[in-house]
């Protein structure tokens, strides 16, 4: 089996991004979206930010030349999403829609879907710890790309010099800037995690990302060491833009957890292209 092939049958293409109700009933892959973002950065980053820009944001990254900042970017972007991946995120399928027969059909649809594909879905009306999303992200990210310290524990910050940067990196993905999230709260946010089997899920959905920008992700701590938080305030609001843009007109393109991985890749690419392409004609 191809690594194209084995990255396509994997439970964590079930986890959900956008539901959309405008066009019928249709939720979009949160993999989906997660590496359009990436995409959306390197489009970004090659056709929209300037030579001062793009050198501002190596330097922020302490990367050793700009080629590395720009894919260590498009990875980190893609990833910002993780802590979607979570049992409290997860199991609120559309519940930010109004209520319906129609989203409740979809719900017990998709439930049933995603179980079968083996998505650790907890049980039904389960009492569950809840974190934001970029909380639990700052948690769990930095263990997913290189630092695998024993005294890394329930999301505390490594103490390692070649892995601060790591959690100053994970920091950063916050839409609201570098500067908000506390350790204490990152912390906090690590006890909605999941466990070992929402581990493994967003093992799965950080090697898809990194799959897609051709890059090993537990060799990050080799491309950036960024020191100093308010030196990627930039590019937290970057990696906003990014998913902002990856989630427009999503009910013109849906993707689907069947889809292979070669036609996910090829359509986060052209959907990236498009939306950046409208931006500058919007401009």
């Amino acid at each position: 089996m191809s690594e194209s092939e084995e990255l396509n049958r994997c439970a964590y293409k079930w986890c959900w991004g956008v539901v959309d109700l405008s066009v019928g009933l249709e939720w979009n892959p949160l993999i989906a979206e997660m590496i359009t973002a990436a995409s959306v950065m390197t489009e970004l980053w090659e056709r929209v930010l300037s030579p001062r820009q793009r050198s501002d944001l190596a330097e922020g990254f302490a990367a050793k030349d700009e080629q590395s900042a720009r894919v260590a970017a498009a990875f980190l972007a893609g990833a910002s999403r993780l802590g979607e991946a979570s049992p409290s995120r997860m199991t609120s399928f559309g519940a930010e829609k109004q209520s319906s027969p129609a989203l409740d059909r979809a719900r017990a649809e998709w439930r049933e879907q995603a179980l079968r594909a083996g998505l650790p879905l907890p049980p039904a009306g389960a009492r569950l710890r809840h974190a934001d999303p970029e909380h639990i992200t700052a948690a769990v990210l930095p263990r997913l790309t290189g630092c695998d310290c024993a005294g890394y524990v329930d999301g505390e910050q490594c103490r390692d010099r070649d892995h601060q940067g790591l959690h100053l990196a994970a920091y950063a993905l916050n839409r609201h800037g570098a500067d908000v999230l506390h350790a204490d709260t990152v912390a906090k946010a690590y006890r909605a995690t999941g466990g070992p089997a929402w581990d493994t899920v967003r093992a799965a959905l950080v090697d898809a990302v990194a799959h897609h920008v051709d890059i090993d992700a537990r060799e990050l701590p080799r491309l950036i060491r960024p020191a100093d938080p308010t030196r990627l305030t930039a590019f937290g609001r970057l990696v906003s833009q990014s998913n902002s843009l990856a989630r427009e007109d999503a009910s013109l393109g849906f993707a689907s957890p069947h889809d292979t991985w070669k036609a996910l890749s090829d359509r986060a690419r052209l959907h990236a292209r498009e939306a950046v392409s409208r931006m500058h004609v919007a401009g």
